[in-house]
């Protein structure tokens, strides 16, 4: 039975690396999680993983830090470090910990089905998780709170925030899942709404700004045009049974 443990101090980012990893191993895998470097060692020492998944920048204790007291005691080990920074004195600092390689987020099902089986984890004849976007778990959280907060003066800081997040890791993490900026694609979302409710009812169009969270019933227009051409009248004109 393959063993590994996941050391992230973010829950959903967590979440979501523990169910890739759950996909691509199946059920019989034990995937253990930590929330911090210390409990990363204390975890390691009473499962004995084959593989350690290690964030670097962590709380109470670094994830180098403690990869490199779990590379002692478990040479056989194989470690691989998560960082947000795609820079050589961290890939430095990961290789004389112990660590056999390093993945930089955000990253998807593909790029960690390359690692596992670089590291001979996983068979060659076992597919990839196919077909999802990355972080599905991510998007399904997402839309959830979107839905309930698209009316709203929202920002991407409130955002992270709900999902668990750091803002810089949430922009990259979104940007992968969606091909798009959070702010493109909440746009996006709110013209949709404004569609729905421009050809299904005869709500104002200043009150309709409103309900999809534009204060400025002007703005809201000239965001409108930029996307679909036309302002919201000449929309619903142009749509009208």
């Amino acid at each position: 039975m393959l063993k590994v443990l996941i050391a992230e101090d973010e829950p959903l980012s967590l979440q979501n690396l523990s169910g890739q990893m759950r996909d691509l191993l199946g059920a019989d895998a034990l995937i253990e999680g930590a929330a911090n470097g210390r409990e990363a060692v204390e975890r390691a020492r009473q499962i004995q993983p084959q593989l350690v998944l290690m964030d670097i920048e962590m709380p109470v204790m670094n994830g180098l830090d403690a990869a490199a007291i779990i590379h002692k005691a478990m040479p056989e080990t194989h470690i691989v470090f998560l960082t947000a920074f795609d820079r050589f004195d961290y890939a430095v600092g990961a290789m004389r910990a112990g660590g056999t390689d390093y993945l930089v987020k955000p990253f998807d099902s593909a790029q960690i089905t390359a690692c596992l089986r670089k590291l001979n984890l996983l068979p060659e004849s076992r597919p990839a998780v196919g077909g999802d976007k990355p972080g599905n778990t991510f998007c399904t959280q997402f839309s959830v709170w979107l839905e309930h907060h698209y009316m709203q003066d929202v920002s991407l800081d409130q955002a992270a925030e709900a999902m668990g997040m750091s803002s810089f890791y949430f922009s990259r993490f979104f940007r992968t899942s969606y091909n798009q900026t959070f702010l493109e694609y909440l746009t996006a979302y709110r013209i949709d709404r404004a569609v729905e409710l421009l050809q299904q009812t005869d709500i104002p169009v200043r009150e309709i700004a409103v309900r999809v969270g534009y204060t400025d019933a002007n703005y809201f227009t000239k965001v409108f045009k930029r996307h679909l051409g036309v302002t919201p009248t000449e929309y619903r004109n142009h749509n009208a049974n």
